[in-house]
């Protein structure tokens, strides 16, 4: 045997080789639709080898035309290869087309193509194998030009989700690329040359890059189609409103969550400026190098944070923008609401800080008494620290989301454990009334609490015998009646200036709603509407007579 011959029986070998470890690996796989056709790819490949070793080695003179009696034509290699390329080619189009994600339709579609191909590129080589003929080697020549037209698509389907769609890395689909180009390159570049060693050495190099994609990349763990759809369903179910902006300034294309921000059909947001939309001049480049979010007011009310991230190749050229806008009304609102707040205390801390000031320099020059002055500095002080307590309690509720929209809760619960925290066994009875029910509220049971206690707590405080807690949960209302004497005399300023009401009163009137007082000979009622998003339940819960505010 000379050296050549060794030569080919050598590299024929090791594509066989190659091919069957391809097929050994991809067994586990073999469940998944695309898995079986790489599977086959492997099988033509190791089928394909074995037969060109034998073919291409009966050239007289050799051991093997004795052993297999075949009398064939020297070019019969050139018959094999282009047969098995064209078989090999149209699995490997096929492996494409279910890794991709291309519809069952187009599927079947091309299915049938490559089965009418191969069928037809098996019968002519049979006849050009017994009675070689131009019409035969053309025939099949045709078959390879179409193979070739199809793993064209197929390369490009393969790119397009890594080059156009960014969902994967360019190393797997170019991997399998370049192992179809060895694949359908083999046969025809051993023609050109008229070496058919190269045959076997082209297809050794193609398995090896199937292999190598296989082990090394998630190939059929995520494939692109997966990855693809998966990407696209999250920004499409992102509650942020996800703008892309081409470099000229003109939206091309968003998500639901915008539409909805903006008021617009996604198919007119397209097009439009980022101008129309935005009541003030945005420049996307100038904002994706801020740290900060740009904060927005649309017409409507709406306050959104803008970001955006510029959109770039592999060469740092930048394409567009992604604008990525944050509905932030609700939390505005809530930093609105802790802002008058935190003002509030604020100016009474510095009120009555002037009061314990003055207090003690009055005790001071009067000569009073100093365990009076000290017992009154006390009494203020300790209404200024609950006022602080107070305040910073719904502060924490409004930020822990304390505030969105209807949710139903039943307030008794709450109010039991008001009356747990406060109650004595020798102070005024708390009798809660009404029937557990849930109502409807925009505020938490944590909001509920710090909204109601400071009230409860000062009926409780000031009351003789009773405290009476009621529910209306059709307005909704909680209302607190006490019984503490002489209460149709006290002066506005004596019961309001200072009073747990204040804060509370204040709370209700940014979640816009109110707190009202009625005060008679047999005491105080207090009425304490709940903030609602069904204006067809809320009536004014203001008690018959009229009640200062």
């Amino acid at each position: 045997m000379d050296s050549l011959t060794f030569l080919r029986i050598g590299i024929a070998t090791v594509a066989a080789f190659v091919a069957v470890a391809l097929i050994v690996v991809l067994r586990p796989y073999r469940e998944r639709a695309s898995a079986r056709a790489l599977l086959g790819v492997g099988a033509t490949m190791a089928v394909g080898s074995a037969l060109h070793l034998l073919v291409a080695d009966l050239t007289p003179p050799n051991a093997a035309l004795d052993v297999t009696g075949w009398d064939l034509e020297p070019t019969a290699w050139i018959v094999v290869g282009s047969t098995t390329t064209v078989i090999a080619g149209g699995v490997w189009v096929l492996f494409v087309f279910r890794y991709t994600g291309r519809s069952r339709r187009v599927r079947q579609l091309t299915a049938a193509i490559v089965a009418g191909i191969d069928f037809g590129a098996v019968a002519v080589a049979t006849v050009a194998l017994t009675a070689a003929s131009a019409i035969a080697y053309q025939a099949l020549t045709m078959a390879f030009l179409l193979v070739g037209f199809l793993i064209t698509i197929g390369v490009f389907l393969l790119l397009w989700p890594s080059i156009g769609q960014h969902a994967v890395q360019i190393r797997e689909p170019l991997t399998l690329s370049a192992g179809a180009i060895g694949l359908l390159s083999g046969s025809f570049v051993a023609q050109i040359f008229e070496r058919p060693l190269l045959f076997p050495a082209l297809w050794a190099v193609a398995g090896g890059l199937f292999l190598v994609a296989v082990v090394r990349y998630p190939v059929f763990e995520t494939p692109p189609s997966a990855r693809v759809l998966g990407r696209d369903r999250v920004v499409e179910e992102l509650s942020d409103g996800v703008l892309i902006v081409d470099r000229r300034g003109r939206i091309r294309d968003c998500n639901p969550a915008a539409k909805r921000l903006f008021g617009l059909e996604r198919a007119s947001i397209r097009e439009k400026r980022l101008e129309s939309i935005f009541p003030t001049a945005i420049d996307p480049r100038e904002l994706a190098t801020k740290a900060e979010p740009l904060r927005v007011e649309l017409s409507d009310g709406t306050t959104l944070n803008v970001t955006a991230d510029p959109i770039t190749d592999g060469r740092n050229r930048q394409f567009g923008s992604l604008l990525f806008c944050t509905d932030v009304t609700k939390r505005k609102r809530r930093e609105d609401q802790s802002t008058l707040l935190s003002r509030f205390l604020v100016e009474e801390i510095r009120e009555r800080m002037v009061e314990v000031a003055d207090g003690a320099r009055h005790a001071q020059r009067t000569g009073a008494d100093d365990v009076t002055a000290a017992a009154r500095i006390w009494e203020r002080t300790t209404v200024l620290t609950s006022l602080v307590a107070q305040t910073r309690s719904i502060e924490r509720a409004i930020a822990e989301d304390g505030v969105r929209g209807n949710r139903r809760i039943d307030p008794h619960p709450v109010l039991r454990e008001i009356r747990d925290s406060i109650a004595t066994d020798d102070g005024p009875r708390i009798a809660i009334d009404g029937p557990e029910a849930p109502i409807d509220t925009t505020v938490n049971r944590a909001l509920l609490r710090s909204l109601l206690e400071p009230v409860v707590r000062d009926a409780y405080e000031h009351a003789s015998t009773r405290v009476e807690v009621g529910v209306d949960g059709d307005a909704p209302h909680v209302r607190i009646v006490d019984d503490r004497p002489d209460a149709s005399t006290e002066t506005e300023d004596e019961r309001e200036t200072g009073s747990p009401l204040t804060v509370t009163r204040l709370a209700l009137e940014q979640l816009g709603s109110r707190l009202s007082v009625e005060r008679d000979g047999a005491g105080r009622r207090v009425v304490v509407e709940l903030p609602t998003d069904r204006p067809d339940r809320v009536a004014s819960a203001a008690p018959d007579g009229g009640g200062s505010r």
